[in-house]
């Protein structure tokens, strides 16, 4: 079971490098989902509007690859998109992307200089990222009888990194979604059904 990953949550700065009069101006960046990631590009697109190329490649995923996508922009293919993939797999990093502009500068690299540099590029601006570790977080739903609050509640306050997600009060109690480090979940269920005597209803969301 993947219990947490690595992903970069501060941009960094755009960090250059020249082959043969060519500039490789790459970036890095944090992003939560597909749309994110093409309206960064597409961005990027507008700011470098001038540009020959705008390669990229982003992985989304929570310590496990879900979504990816590599562009080479009209470069020949696999010599720009898949070497900024296979950077961000090389630094083992999720949920984010990485771009390289290209502005050509008259001197043609070659596919293996192209292989070279958009991977040179695009892994100055990751090892120049700092990196932040996750907890993976499960969610589970518990039923609390109000002659319970104070047992069930206290025992929440002082598990480490449980965070209330929501709370709904009906005429018994009190429905709360709770978020737990997913190495934990087993733990929080067991203890906390312990401590209830048995009365509480715990089910995984």
């Amino acid at each position: 079971m993947i219990e947490e990953y690595f992903t970069v949550f501060k941009e960094t700065q755009p960090i250059e490098i020249k082959e043969r009069n060519s500039r490789f101006i790459s970036i890095c960046r944090h992003v939560d989902d597909k749309q994110e990631a093409e309206d960064f590009i597409r961005q990027l697109r507008k700011i470098h509007y001038d540009c020959t190329h705008v390669c990229f490649a982003y992985l989304l995923g929570e310590g496990r690859v879900e979504t990816f996508r590599y562009s080479d922009d009209g470069e020949p293919s696999g010599t720009a998109g898949l070497p900024i993939y296979n950077e961000i797999l090389r630094k083992n990093l999720f949920n984010i992307v990485v771009a390289s502009v290209r502005y050509y500068g008259g001197i043609k690299l070659g596919t293996g200089g192209l292989t070279r540099t958009y991977g040179a590029s695009a892994r100055a601006a990751l090892d120049i990222a700092k990196p932040e570790k996750i907890i993976i977080k499960g969610t589970v739903r518990v039923e609390i009888p109000f002659d319970l609050t104070g047992i069930a509640m206290s025992y929440i306050d002082r598990f480490d990194r449980a965070e209330i997600k929501s709370t709904i009060y009906n005429e018994t109690g009190a429905v709360l979604e709770i978020r737990i480090p997913i190495a934990s979940v087993e733990k929080f269920s067991s203890e906390l059904t312990e401590k209830s005597g048995g009365r509480l209803k715990m089910t995984s969301v």
